[in-house]
């Protein structure tokens, strides 16, 4: 029971609960079952909760927005030889267009290049661990669905995510790892987490594994060396 016999069902609460002070074990355990190598050990293994490390990175060797933004034209708006289009209009395509809610004309492009460079800098992901090869990145949901918000350039809270840090991975003093999208939700909202157009649309472009939809049961497993 919480203070003045109050539950706190905030999301951050909970990770906090989960994931502070997690055991050497449980870290072990928790990347290996979101693809880690089975030769990394605890000592290689670093983490941190609420984390803006584009901000924070790009502050510290003193990266303007405008390199944000062009890192991420060059990663994410441009059309290349064999075909492949922007994410802009994959996700304007995605299902037939069915999945997602229209785009404004300012999401996912370069119509207001402040407030994408803006955007990216103030994204949160709730649980980051880097091992010496990969960083993975978890969105952690209890209650509340995975969020939406058409005011920002980068819309979808999940792949806004990926791409920030895809950009991150790109700016100076930052060794190039790959990025392992997880996702945590209460087990009773498991099929409903893994049918919404975000899990789906990174699935299918490769940045998410369908198995890295996690429960928190799952995560009481791994802690007590059943996961």
């Amino acid at each position: 029971m919480g203070i003045l016999g109050i539950n706190n069902r905030t999301e951050n609460w909970k990770t906090v609960q989960h994931f502070h002070g997690l055991p050497d074990a449980a870290k072990v355990g928790l990347v290996r079952r979101l693809g880690e190598s089975k030769d990394t050990v605890a000592e290689e293994i670093s983490i941190e909760l609420f984390w803006r490390g584009l901000r924070d990175h790009a502050y510290a060797v003193r990266v303007e927005d405008g390199d944000l933004v062009e890192i991420y034209e060059r990663r994410f708006c441009t059309r290349s030889r064999d075909g492949a289009v922007d994410l802009r209009d994959k996700i304007r395509k995605f299902e037939g267009e069915n999945k997602f809610d229209p785009l404004q004309e300012w999401n996912y492009g370069l119509v207001d290049r402040k407030r994408l460079a803006s955007n990216m800098k103030n994204t949160e992901v709730d649980i980051v661990l880097e091992t010496p090869d990969r960083i993975f990145i978890g969105e952690a949901k209890d209650e509340s669905d995975l969020g939406t918000n058409s005011d920002l350039v980068l819309v979808h809270q999940l792949i806004r995510q990926y791409v920030t840090v895809a950009v991150l991975t790109r700016l100076p003093g930052f060794p190039r790892k790959k990025i392992v999208p997880f996702v945590v939700a209460d087990e009773g909202r498991l099929t409903s987490t893994n049918n919404k157009a975000q899990v789906e649309f990174m699935v299918e472009q490769k940045w998410l594994c369908r198995k890295n939809v996690l429960s928190w049961a799952d995560l009481n497993d791994v802690r007590i060396g059943r996961g």
